[in-house]
C-alpha cells in the first residue's frame, strides 16, 4: 500500500503559486545550487542559501524531492518516482512538484540545467 502524498502548500499558497510565472516544466532538468547548506532533522531537510541567508524547511515529501535533486533529474522523472511511492494522481503530483521546485528556484536553492 502506498503512503499518502501530503504537500506543504496550504490552499492560499496554492492560489498564490498559480499566479506565478513558471520557469520550469516536467521536461526541465534541475539541480541544487552550489552554496546551499543542508541539514536533516527527524527526516526533514532544512536548506540554507548562504548568499541570501534564506532558510527553507521541507516536509517528508519535499525532503524526498530534495534528495532526488542530488542527481540532477528531469522533473518528470521525480514525478514518476513519487507516483510509485505515494498515492497521488499524475496531474496533482506534477502541479505540486512544480510548485515546490518553483519556490526553491525563487529562493535560489536550485537551478534549471536544461530541458530533455
Amino acid at each position: 500500500m502506498a503512503a499518502s502524498f501530503e504537500f506543504r502548500l496550504a490552499p492560499n499558497e496554492m492560489q498564490q503559486s498559480l499566479s506565478k510565472s513558471s520557469h520550469l516544466s516536467v521536461y526541465s532538468v534541475v539541480s541544487r545550487k552550489a552554496g546551499v547548506i543542508e541539514a536533516e532533522i527527524e527526516g526533514e531537510v532544512v536548506a540554507l542559501n548562504i548568499e541570501t541567508g534564506t532558510c527553507y524547511g521541507l516536509n517528508q515529501v519535499g525532503s524526498r524531492i530534495w534528495h532526488m535533486l542530488a542527481t540532477s533529474p528531469r522533473i518528470g522523472d521525480i514525478c514518476e518516482a513519487l507516483r510509485a511511492e505515494y498515492s497521488v494522481g499524475s496531474d496533482d503530483c506534477e502541479r505540486q512538484v512544480l510548485d515546490l521546485l518553483e519556490d526553491l528556484y525563487s529562493e535560489g536553492l536550485i537551478a534549471p540545467i536544461e530541458e530533455k
